[in-house]
């Protein structure tokens, strides 16, 4: 036995006694040295009893091969562990050291393969639901995973890397029930870190109502606000609405969601809508009873809609004109055969374009785009309706006055689609959209002037035949887009927010500002160093950087920088929601986190996400 244990030296010595009471630490350090030295380590020759180690290798347990037994340290001896084997296993006390060395192999086999196997299945839910997220942006069917991606992947990777490659795909979960959960989880994880931001920051939304194929009416949300060093857009919500879409009906459902969130209205700067009565009533509207909640909310009129209304044609001879241009194109396009015809007569004399554009009021951008379409196929349409003996159109396109009155709409709703155009962006704000309305509104005044003169330069594609017939009814027209720009936005000017984008320039003293204000912005002015970092980054990095220092003038124009000039992102949400509710997925239930995920600018925690779940593999 003296071979398998290191015995305690015997000090025996009063001295060294002593010694160790004086210096209990040099005690104990010893104390512990000697416990080392006292474990029993593991020999190669035990497994001939059946036995292997396991633990610690400083200090390892026996485990027996057989039947898995795992013994403490002190038993790590010989006789120990013969006593085992012949007891537990009288049987293979007559084996040799290959049998157990076979035993141990098939073990260690078997503990390899379940690792492998554990680790692959991981991966393959982490592939899962890196597959959910792409079917979700890309706002398709959830059985395409199981139908057409993980087919194409298993074809791909067997051409690639062969038979063994193309099992471990099949591995992966992409059936229709699985990518829903992926989809939720994602949504859930994406909700929690919007949550998580959104509580110490104040924040704009923009708001809209719309009905989907089946008729159900949804109410769509986003969310402008804080996260780090810059200002973000964020799909807040999409909420059905059962019954009514009131104002009350609007607020109750913002609410009860903010309530959810953990938010308040005292946190919400501003909110825009479009004019409608249930958004915009000064009783009922959804606007006016958030005011009742947080007097200092700043409302907001969506740029495009009032843009689209400034661009309304009041004068009578125009109107009659763009009525006359829409039955010309539904003539054609409301019937295939004209359609087919009309082609086959545009490629024959070869156009640059072959197809009509169909006029539709609820786009905004159609009116310009129809005129411009027929204008460049002038030619064409003449000789269509020489063919079909349509002598009302033909009279019409040649008349000069009828084409020069054309023209004119065709130049002038460029214009105003350009300008709407512009402001469609997702980092637009009140200042942007403003400046870009302030050089629509002095274009139409420079036009105004030299048409008056019977210039018509700003407008080339207008004939010079009819100039002084369409002088009264270019001017008039003008007069009238000005006085409805003046009319829909009162209050164009912003001068007296150019502190905002340049605290560094002279400020006159009758901006608005309060007396904390003024001296913050004057501290800020005189700073050489904030100057220099002013020209550098954007203004909204820049407001935020100064906010610990200059806390009441940075919050004021950060409430500004927030706030939605326009419903753009609605309007996009909407175009999403029409995507993914189809006629074939019209019964889909998780429309929210479906769009959540397509629209989301922060992105999901994938690895976090996958945490929360056991792996599975697909059978």
């Amino acid at each position: 036995m003296d071979k398998f244990l290191i015995r305690k030296e015997a000090s025996g010595s009063r001295e060294s006694d002593s010694e160790q009471s004086l210096n209990p630490t040099n005690s104990n350090v010893k104390k512990a040295r000697i416990r080392h030295y006292l474990n029993r380590q593991y020999n190669e020759s035990y497994l001939k009893f059946g036995f292997f180690w396991s633990g610690d290798a400083a200090q390892p347990n026996p485990l027996c091969v057989v039947c898995g037994d795992k013994m403490s340290n002190e038993s790590m001896v010989p006789s120990k562990l013969k006593r085992h084997l012949t007891s537990k296993h009288s049987s293979l006390q007559d084996k040799d050291l290959v049998y157990f060395q076979r035993l141990l192999d098939q073990q260690s086999k078997q503990r390899n393969v379940f690792e492998k196997t554990m680790t692959a299945s991981e991966r393959a839910q982490l592939a899962s639901i890196e597959v959910a997220e792409i079917i979700a942006l890309k706002s398709k069917a959830h059985t395409l995973a199981e139908s057409v991606i993980l087919p194409a992947c298993k074809k791909i990777v067997k051409s690639m890397f062969g038979e063994k490659a193309e099992k471990e795909i099949s591995k992966i979960p992409l059936s229709n029930d699985t990518i829903h959960r992926r989809i939720l989880d994602l949504s859930e994880n994406i909700e929690k870190k919007v949550q998580k931001k959104l509580q110490d920051s104040t924040f704009a939304l923009t708001v809209d109502e719309s009905t989907d194929i089946s008729n159900t009416s949804h109410l769509l949300a986003f969310v402008r606000f804080i996260d780090g060093r810059e200002i973000i857009n964020q799909f807040l919500c999409c909420k059905g609405m059962s019954t009514t879409t009131r104002g009350q009906d609007i607020f109750d459902v913002i609410t009860d969601y903010l309530r959810e969130m953990n938010l308040t209205w005292k946190s919400c700067v501003g909110i825009c809508t479009d004019g409608a009565p249930c958004m915009t009533g000064c009783i009922k509207g959804f606007v006016s009873l958030a005011e009742k909640e947080n007097p200092d909310l700043i409302r907001t009129h969506c740029f495009l809609h009032r843009e689209v209304l400034i661009s309304k044609i009041s004068q009578e001879d125009l109107k009659l004109v763009l009525h006359q241009l829409v039955e010309i194109v539904n003539y054609i396009k409301s019937r295939p055969l004209k359609s087919r015809l009309f082609e086959q007569l545009c490629k024959g004399m070869d156009s640059q374009h072959v197809r009509l554009l169909m006029h539709t009021e609820v786009r905004w951008l159609s009116k310009g785009k129809v005129l411009t379409r027929v204008h460049e196929l002038h030619n064409e349409l003449i000789v269509f309706f020489d063919q079909e003996k349509q002598g009302k159109f033909c009279e019409h396109l040649r008349c000069e006055l009828w084409m020069s009155k054309l023209e004119y709409l065709t130049e002038i709703f460029s214009q105003l689609n350009n300008t709407n155009s512009s402001m469609q962006g997702r980092n637009e704000n009140i200042l942007t959209s403003t400046d870009k309305l302030v050089a629509l509104k002095k274009k139409i005044i420079i036009w105004k002037n030299r048409a008056s003169s019977g210039n018509f330069d700003m407008f080339p594609s207008m004939r010079t035949t009819c100039i002084k017939e369409m002088i009264p009814i270019v001017v008039s027209h003008l007069t009238a887009l000005d006085e409805n720009i003046d009319h829909y936005f009162p209050s164009l000017s912003t001068e007296k927010y150019d502190w905002i984008r340049n605290p560094f320039m002279n400020i006159p003293s009758n901006i608005g500002l309060q007396l904390c204000e003024e001296e913050e912005l004057a501290t800020i002015s005189s700073d050489r160093d904030l100057k220099i970092k002013h020209s550098t980054v954007p203004i909204d990095s820049f407001w935020i950087s100064v906010q610990e220092e200059y806390p009441t003038l940075s919050k004021k124009a950060l409430s500004l920088l927030l706030q939605f000039s326009t419903s753009y992102l609605c309007e996009l949400g909407f175009s999403t929601l029409n995507n993914i509710k189809t006629k074939k997925r019209e019964r889909l239930r998780s429309t929210e986190e479906e769009m959540r995920v397509c629209l989301s600018h922060i992105r999901p925690n994938i690895e976090e996400v996958a945490k929360k779940h056991q792996a599975q593999v697909s059978h």
